[in-house]
């Protein structure tokens, strides 16, 4: 039997990308392995590492979202550390090791993973920004480049979601094409109906959510928005292509920002205090899945024009739901979206303002977007992900 373990360091706090990307993996993973075409073919282990500031207090312990699964392993250092432990032959990386009870396959699934002499070695890297737009990035991820060098020299295959990111990776880091692998990532909204077919007071608010009800008015259309708030991702010039879209057509529609408030978010809190159309761009932070979910059901469009992407799951997330997309034609979007969306340069404020105007005016266009959004969507799920990713961790093994 293949005895796997995947690093869950990245399932904390409130779940953004990489921790969704993280959760939903292992969650298709655990399904597969007691599935009965799957059965007695793998097993499934869990380790993560402690945050430093908990590894400090001694809050070692798995979180709520780990507690579904069976085997589930705390190595009790932080990443910061066990990364630079690798620069110098020491012990503890090797009594940590026996922790994890010698799997076949070691999976780091957020650019790293912990040195193991005796298992094969997977990494996933989600993205290149670092390397590509370092004026994006904090100092923190401007070091991944650094990290994911020291552990290169044990790593036996990389992981990544687009083709683009794979010739990105081959460019940067010499890595051999035959050992870099890739797997898209899905929605986790697969199986819910496209169409707004339920009132959002319907819905009901988990514990963690906004405590009354959603501060928006579902009666007025909406573009909407979901992603962290920071300079890669161009909301500034979303903004601006916003107040262009509003000054042309008087329209009614709405802007809905959802995400937290990532890296340097001030320009973007300017930006709409700023705009002449700023009563009309609504900011929601964290909230829950079903009520994003129903932003999503019930918006006009999704926009999405990111600098650069590694992937760009929020845009399979609205193709899920049936939504037109207009995104960026940089980084991995093109190959995401096909041609069953519009791009745009995301430089040029002007073409994401027609975008705008031609979704709202031309509802026969608007019409054909979504029945292409749905069908592309079919493309993405969490078990052909898993699925994937398993045939790799084989490939490897072998």
């Amino acid at each position: 039997m293949l005895k796997v373990c995947v690093d869950a360091t990245a399932i904390r706090g409130q779940l953004s990308g990489i921790g969704f990307y993280n959760l939903s993996l292992l969650q298709a993973l655990n399904k597969l392995q007691y599935s009965q075409q799957f059965q007695g073919q793998f097993s499934l282990q869990i380790y993560y590492q402690p945050g430093f500031k908990d590894w400090l207090r001694g809050r070692w312990q798995k979180n709520n979202y780990l507690s579904e699964f069976d085997h589930c392993i705390c190595l009790p250092l932080p990443v910061t550390l066990s990364d630079r432990l690798t620069s110098f032959p020491n012990p503890i990386l090797n009594l940590l090791e026996q922790c994890l009870g010698q799997p076949n396959l070691i999976h780091g699934t957020d650019h790293y993973i912990f040195p193991s002499q005796q298992s094969i070695n997977l990494l996933t890297i989600h993205d290149l920004t670092f390397l590509k737009f370092p004026q994006f990035v904090p100092p923190i991820v401007q070091r991944y480049h650094q990290r994911i060098l020291r552990c290169l020299p044990f790593v036996h295959g990389i992981l990544t979601f687009a083709e683009n990111t794979k010739r990105e990776i081959i460019e940067y880091y010499q890595f051999p094409p035959e050992k870099i692998f890739v797997t898209p990532q899905a929605s986790r909204y697969q199986g819910l109906p496209p169409s707004p077919t339920t009132s959002p007071l319907a819905f009901e608010l988990s514990n963690d959510s906004l405590s009354a009800r959603i501060p928006y008015n579902f009666q007025l259309p909406y573009f909407l928005f979901v992603s962290t708030l920071e300079p890669r991702k161009n909301i500034v010039g979303l903004i601006s292509a916003f107040n262009l879209f509003k000054k042309a057509t008087k329209a009614p529609h709405q802007l809905v920002l959802i995400g937290q408030l990532g890296w340097k978010y001030e320009p973007i809190l300017t930006a709409i205090a700023n705009s002449p159309y700023g009563d009309q761009i609504h900011r929601l932070a964290y909230v829950s899945n079903q009520w994003l979910g129903m932003f999503y059901q019930q918006a006009t469009a999704f926009v999405y024009p990111s600098f650069y992407e590694g992937f760009g799951l929020p845009v399979v997330e609205a193709m899920n739901f049936g939504l037109p997309i207009i995104t960026s034609n940089g980084g991995s979007l093109p190959e995401v979206v096909g041609d069953n969306g519009v791009l745009v340069d995301p430089q040029d404020t002007h073409a994401l303002a027609l975008a705008l105007k031609k979704i709202v005016s031309d509802p026969d266009w608007q019409n054909q977007l979504r029945q292409k959004s749905l069908a592309r969507s079919k493309i993405f799920s969490w078990d052909n992900t898993a699925r994937k990713t398993l045939e790799v961790y084989r490939v490897l093994s072998n």
